[in-house]
């Protein structure tokens, strides 16, 4: 048992075929909340929000392959078909039946699709400021758009890497904190979600595979 300032946790290794991601459980009653991170973020997204669910409610956070603590395979595609697998690896391995989906960014496309495929067990879904499939108004920001535009990505990332990442930081630093209204929240929370980045292994594989990863399309029909 492990604690984050007063709030104690469990810490898991799920196991995802040969790699691994790393999840946090909190106790409590069920049907388990399960928070999931978007990009580019880990699980420290939700460090405010814990308190509030974990009074009486059994929470799960983790981090999808590539970010955070989970294992960063070099080569591996991180597209949002896999992240329903790191989801479906985490329910199962944690034996949690019921549920609350809760989807941030681009963890809306793997929590629906898994809702999809599993209605009985979803006892809600909870989409925070997501999309599901292209659409006329879905802009991604523009370090995302950078580095996954045909032709400008592969000059863009040999630039961005220039100085020991030096302008992949101020870029990171801005286009994350533009996201943040309080001062304080960004001098708390940028340097923990950027941590993942200067680790080595690092997250920058999987941001630069899911700035161009195609939304996922379901063709849904009645019975």
């Amino acid at each position: 048992m492990q604690q984050s300032q007063t709030l104690s946790y469990t810490e898991h290794v799920v196991q995802r075929g040969p790699y691994h991601i790393y999840a946090r459980e909190y106790p409590g009653e069920g049907p388990a909340i399960v928070l999931m991170h978007g990009f580019p973020d880990n699980l420290h997204l939700y460090d405010r929000l814990l308190p509030w669910l974990i009074t009486s409610r059994r929470v799960v956070t983790f981090d999808f392959l590539g970010w955070g603590e989970s294992d960063k395979p070099a080569g591996y595609p991180y597209t949002a078909a896999n992240q329903v697998g790191d989801l479906d690896a985490v329910i199962e391995q944690l034996h949690l039946q019921q549920v609350v989906l809760v989807a941030h960014d681009a963890s809306g496309p793997p929590a629906i699709d898994w809702a999809l495929g599993h209605p009985d067990r979803v006892a809600a879904l909870v989409l925070l400021n997501t999309y599901y499939c292209a659409m006329p108004t879905l802009r991604p920001p523009e370090a995302i758009l950078l580095n996954s535009t045909p032709l400008v990505r592969n000059v863009a990332r040999a630039v961005l890497k220039a100085f020991h990442n030096w302008l992949f930081r101020k870029l990171y630093w801005w286009q994350v904190g533009r996201f943040m209204r309080e001062a304080a929240d960004r001098e708390e929370f940028l340097p923990l979600l950027y941590q993942q980045f200067a680790a080595t292994p690092s997250a920058q594989p999987a941001s630069a595979i899911c700035g161009h990863a195609q939304c996922p399309t379901r063709v849904l029909s009645p019975e």
